[in-house]
């Protein structure tokens, strides 16, 4: 082991640090975090579209204009055509309905809980949960602008990157391995087309695994209003949402439940029946996409031990939050490509 870590050339070792320091930097720039990892999932999403292009003769720069150009037409089209399924009922006064809602709720709970539960009698959920949400809800509103002004500067970053890394990514990764000495050019390119086969694989296939796992959701949500009667208002709107947020593992259907409970809270002459029905289909929408959708759609594409997964989303959460969700498994994937690619070219020198 010793001699093969002696005969590594310093050109590996200048490539290792200058990957350190590319790491470093973004890291220590967080505000380039975001406008990165989106300009990556959105190249690697739209790579299909353009490789197709690039093979009638169109530069692959033009092709990702050309690519990117559709996808915002289709949704502008999406929604002019389709405005009023798409506009939440409860927009109208929802910042009043909502406190509204959850505070006569609140004191229905208070009430029950007074004659079923003697013992949390003195636990006043009434007055503590609203004084909270309204606390949060302040400060959500003071923040809002900076959030407002950093989303702005990120959804026009991450196309600009985009397309110079979808027109410059392959002269880039050629010129990396060309300072590769010959002892690890074969590992090198194998290494670089796995990582690039697993990323790749893995975001389109959530991808396609958010369509189908919001049209489930859609259709159950119109099979619980038409066959059981109970109203679900805003049913495509809350299907997109929550097909979109399903993209973060795990914890997306929670926030497309919250997304859910907000616009119910905020209209007018709904039944609580209503949202216990959302809170079922979204369950029932999440077993059926980790027992049928998920496996069939990202069983080819990330071959990770599900401990290695709930590790990944563990640490990712803990580092970068929601972003780190993101990330997670993806990086994960790679770490594990690159030490297996380690390993068996240490195999094969030491034989």
């Amino acid at each position: 082991m010793k001699r093969i870590i002696g005969e590594i050339p310093g050109r590996i070792i200048g490539i290792a640090a200058a990957v350190a320091a590319i790491v470093l930097l973004i890291l220590t720039v967080q505000v380039l975090i975001i406008p990165i990892v989106g300009a990556m999932f959105l190249a690697y999403l739209l790579d299909p579209g353009v490789v197709a292009l690039q093979r009638r003769g169109m530069r692959r720069g033009n092709a990702f204009v050309v690519v990117l150009g559709v996808c915002l037409a289709t949704l502008v089209i999406a929604s002019v055509v389709l405005p009023g399924p798409l506009a939440p009922e409860a927009a109208t006064g929802l910042n009043k309905r909502v406190p509204d809602r959850i505070k006569a709720d609140l004191d229905k709970f208070e009430r029950w809980k007074s004659n079923h539960l003697k013992i949390l009698a003195n636990v006043n959920l009434g007055g503590n949960v609203p004084t909270r949400l309204f606390d949060f809800v302040g400060r959500i509103a003071t923040e809002l602008p900076g959030i407002a002004a950093n989303f702005t500067i990120d959804i026009l970053l991450i196309p600009l990157i985009a397309f110079f890394l979808v027109r410059d990514g392959r002269s880039l990764r050629r010129k990396l391995l060309n300072m590769v000495p010959n002892t690890y050019f074969e590992m090198a390119v194998s290494m670089f087309y796995r990582v690039d086969q697993q990323i790749g694989g893995y975001l389109r296939g959530r991808l396609i695994e958010c369509v189908l796992s919001g049209l489930v959701q859609l259709a159950l949500m119109a099979g619980t209003q038409t066959l059981l009667g109970v109203p679900q208002p805003n049913m495509l709107l809350i299907s997109i949402v929550s097909a979109i947020l399903n993209f973060i593992p795990y914890v997306g259907p929670i926030f497309g439940g919250i997304f859910g409970t907000i616009l119910y809270f905020g209209t007018e002459n709904l039944p609580a029946t209503s949202i216990w029905a959302l809170y079922a289909v979204i369950a029932m929408t999440h077993l059926i996409d980790n027992l049928a959708i998920a496996p069939a759609v990202l069983s080819h594409n990330v071959d990770l031990h599900p401990l290695t997964v709930v590790l990944a989303l563990v640490i990712g959460g803990e580092v970068f939050g929601v972003l780190g969700l993101l990330i997670a498994i993806p990086v994960a994937a790679s770490i594990k490509v690159i030490a297996q690619e380690v390993y068996a070219n240490y195999q094969v020198q030491v034989r």
